[in-house]
């Protein structure tokens, strides 16, 4: 899912690439917002399959943050390197969600295509590629948790990806690309919450 988020908004070693989204997915840009620390990302390898986890918090509640995860047609506007997300299917509890994204990184660029499976929970969004066109496995999760008035997000995404690229240069992109998506979605979070107050009631 996104990619990233959408994104949310990956490689293989020897070469092999992968990116994150979304509900997983790739992204540029990179806001800075004081009151906030630096987000935790982990990539790690292992045979070929690479995991990435990143923790990052934010003072909105957390219905506002599933908001934003789930506005999966709005997800190219907040993150410019997801070119399409497009629902499928929707139903009580679920989504089906085509995405494709741009990632480059000095003279690689790959353009990724998804479709992500969503299983919608009050807590947690879990995903998975159907389509297997850019990944052989890619799966993951957005687990929300709220508490002493701010929300913790965890994203955990894990990618076999279907296609070449070397592999210092893969976990470079997905440490890059994983904390610019976290930032964007920061700042949509932000912006949501502040439109919500301004708001007559």
């Amino acid at each position: 899912m996104f990619a990233n988020s959408r994104a949310l908004r990956t490689m293989a070693t020897g070469g092999r690439f992968a990116a994150a989204v979304a509900v997983c997915l790739l992204f540029r840009g990179t806001f800075v917002f004081a009151e906030q620390p630096a987000p935790a990302v982990r990539v790690a390898e292992e045979h070929g399959v690479f995991t990435v986890v990143a923790r990052f918090h934010v003072d909105q509640p957390a219905p506002v943050v599933l908001n934003v995860l789930t506005d999966y047609e709005q997800i190219p506007r907040f993150m410019p390197d997801v070119r399409k997300s497009v629902v499928r299917e929707r139903a009580a509890g679920r989504a089906v969600v085509e995405q494709e994204a741009q990632s480059g990184f000095m003279l690689f660029s790959k353009r990724v295509h998804l479709v992500l499976e969503i299983e919608e929970q009050p807590a947690a969004l879990i995903f998975r590629d159907r389509c297997g066109t850019s990944f052989v496995r890619y799966e993951g999760a957005w687990h929300i948790a709220e508490q002493d008035g701010e929300t913790e997000v965890v994203y955990q995404l894990t990618a076999e990806p279907s296609f070449d690229v070397p592999g210092v240069m893969l976990k470079r992109l997905l440490r890059r690309d994983s904390t610019q998506m976290i930032e964007r979605l920061r700042r949509e979070i932000e912006e949501r919450a502040d439109l919500s107050t301004k708001r007559p009631r």
